[in-house]
């Protein structure tokens, strides 16, 4: 089954974390997919590194890197139905899990679940797995059972 790379598989197999299957997964990035808000969420980074920092600039070309790598035809763009129905998804998942396992209090983990939402829609319509370590995919997995998920610690 074709793969769907998340954010954390990119991210972590730059800096050398999680197992060293990722660095292979990276190895061969222009075989994989990749969702529009995970080539977002990577780019986000090069507005948000400090460029008076030190390291930022090796980050940034590691990233300009990757995003080089990506094929332009992999990348799962959602439609308008996509987005409506994601952001169901996302709200779903919160009222269930909302103070449960954890809250959703900030802006930016609700655009953090919907961006996931995203990634499992186009994933599953698109019928490629997502490689992740993610636990919201395991949530979307439940509503949605044509999504496959490939876990990784």
């Amino acid at each position: 089954m074709p793969l769907l790379l998340d954010t954390n598989v990119v991210l972590n197999a730059l800096t050398g974390r999680g197992p060293a299957a990722l660095k292979m997964l990276l190895d061969n990035l222009p075989q994989s997919f990749v969702s529009a808000p995970v080539f977002a969420e990577l780019s986000w980074s090069l507005g948000r590194l400090d460029p008076a920092h030190p390291n930022t600039a090796k980050v940034v070309g590691l990233i300009e890197e990757v995003l080089k790598q990506i094929d332009p035809t992999k990348i799962l763009t959602p439609t308008a139905g996509q987005w409506q129905k994601a952001g169901v998804c996302a709200g779903a998942v919160v009222r269930a899990i909302a103070g449960e396992i954890r809250t959703f209090k900030q802006p930016a983990q609700r655009h953090e679940l919907l961006h996931d939402a995203l990634t499992a829609l186009v994933a599953s319509d698109a019928g490629v797995c997502v490689v992740t370590q993610d636990r919201d995919f395991d949530l979307f997995a439940q509503l949605d059972p044509n999504l496959r998920v490939l876990f990784y610690d």
